[in-house]
C-alpha cells in the first residue's frame, strides 16, 4: 500500500503527501495523519510543517513517541524545515433526533431505538466522516434513519458541533477554538453552550454564552461577531446572572471562539475539559485539514416519538406531538 507513495517521495519529505507516507511507515500506530505547511496557517509560519496524528488506539500521541517521530523524520526532511507535532483537534458532530414511529408495527420501542443507534454508529464509522477533512452529509443521515425500519415514519434531526477546551486550571490563560464552520446567529444569543466550570469568587458553576453585536436600534450590526459572556444560574428564581459580560469574542462567520485571560479553577467534566457546542449555519459539516471530524453518537440525543396519526390513534391530528426544527434557548449544554 505504501510502496508507490514511498517511491514517489523518493524517501524525502518535501510535500504533504510525502510526510503522510513516511510518518505512517516510521510510526505504524498511525490511523490517519494531517500535514499542513506553515504558509497555510493564520498567521503564516514559513519554514514550518505542522503535523497532527490520530493514533489507532487513542486520541493522543505520547511525548516520547512525538520526539521519536521527529527524530526519525530528520533523515527524510530538508535542511531548514522545522517540524512540530500538534495534539489532535477533534470537531465533534452531534445529533438531536426525534424519530417518529408507528406503534402498531413495533413490539418494543427500546429495541427499535437500539437498531437506530447501531445503524448510526455503523454509518459514523464510514470513511467519509471520521478523518481529517471529513464531511458530514446531513441528507444521508436522514436517509439512514428513515430506512432502518418500516415502522419509522419520519424524523426531525438537528445538528450541533462541539470542541473540547482543555483548561489549564488555577492559571491565567487565553484560549482559542476554531470550528471551521459558520455558526448560526440567534439575535437573542445562546447559540454557544458549555458545560460547567468554576472561577475565583464564585462558588457555583458558571457557563459560557454568546451575545451578538447589535446596532443602536437593537438589530444585528452585520459584523458577524459577538461577545462571550460568563453566566450562572440563580438557584432561587432560575434566572441567568451575568458574572463577566465580556470574557472573549466569537466570530460567527469563521466559526471561532476566543477567550481572553481567564483563571479556570475546576471543571464539571473530568480531565479539566469544558465542552463548548455551537449550532452550525449549515447542517452539512466540513472538517478542516487539521480538524479530525467525528460523528459522535454516544453524545447524541435519540428520542423515539409515537406517531399517533400513522398508528390510527388519531385521525384529525389534534394533539399530535410536534417537534420543533429549530434550536432551543437554554443556557446550559445538556
Amino acid at each position: 500500500y505504501f510502496a508507490p507513495r514511498l517511491y514517489s517521495a523518493q524517501y524525502r519529505a518535501v510535500t504533504a503527501r510525502d510526510y503522510e507516507s513516511i510518518i505512517q511507515q516510521i510510526y505504524p500506530n498511525t490511523e490517519t495523519v494531517s500535514v499542513v505547511g506553515g504558509e497555510e496557517l493564520d498567521p503564516p509560519e514559513f519554514g514550518t510543517v505542522s503535523i497532527t496524528i490520530k493514533p489507532k488506539n487513542g486520541d493522543y500521541v505520547s511525548d516520547y513517541d512525538k520526539q521519536k517521530i521527529l527524530s526519525d523524520l530528520k533523515s527524510y526532511s530538508l535542511t531548514g524545515i522545522n517540524q512540530k507535532i500538534l495534539d489532535l483537534k477533534v470537531l465533534y458532530v452531534e445529533l438531536d433526533s426525534h424519530i417518529y414511529y408507528n406503534s402498531s408495527q413495533v413490539t418494543n420501542v427500546n429495541d427499535l431505538r437500539t437498531d437506530v443507534v447501531q445503524s448510526l454508529t455503523k454509518y459514523a464509522d464510514s470513511g467519509d466522516i471520521n478523518k481529517f477533512g471529513g464531511r458530514f452529509k446531513y441528507s444521508k443521515v436522514l436517509n439512514v434513519i428513515d430506512n432502518i425500519d418500516e415502522a419509522i415514519t419520519s424524523n426531525i434531526t438537528k445538528v450541533r458541533i462541539r470542541r473540547n477546551l482543555r483548561a489549564i486550571t488555577n492559571t491565567f490563560a487565553q484560549y482559542e477554538l476554531c470550528y471551521g464552520n459558520k455558526f448560526h446567529i440567534n439575535p437573542d444569543g445562546k447559540n454557544l453552550k458549555s458545560t460547567g466550570f468554576t472561577v475565583p469568587g464564585e462558588n457555583s458553576m458558571v457557563y459560557l454564552s454568546d451575545v451578538p453585536n447589535k446596532d443602536i436600534n437593537g438589530k444585528l450590526d452585520g459584523s458577524g461577531k459577538g461577545k462571550i459572556a460568563i453566566i450562572k444560574k440563580d438557584l432561587i428564581n432560575g434566572e441567568n446572572v451575568v458574572v463577566v459580560s465580556s470574557a472573549g469574542t466569537v466570530d460567527y462567520v469563521k466559526g471561532e471562539v476566543i477567550l481572553t485571560t481567564i483563571n479556570i479553577t475546576s471543571t464539571e467534566k473530568p480531565n479539566d475539559i469544558i465542552e463548548i457546542q455551537a449550532f452550525p449555519d449549515s447542517n452539512d459539516i466540513i472538517g478542516l485539514t487539521d480538524l479530525y471530524l467525528n460523528l459522535n453518537i454516544p453524545s447524541s440525543s435519540i428520542n423515539m416519538v409515537k406517531d399517533t396519526i400513522s398508528s390510527g390513534e388519531q385521525i384529525s391530528g389534534i394533539g399530535f406531538k410536534v417537534t420543533s426544527s429549530y434550536t432551543n434557548g437554554e443556557l446550559i449544554r445538556k
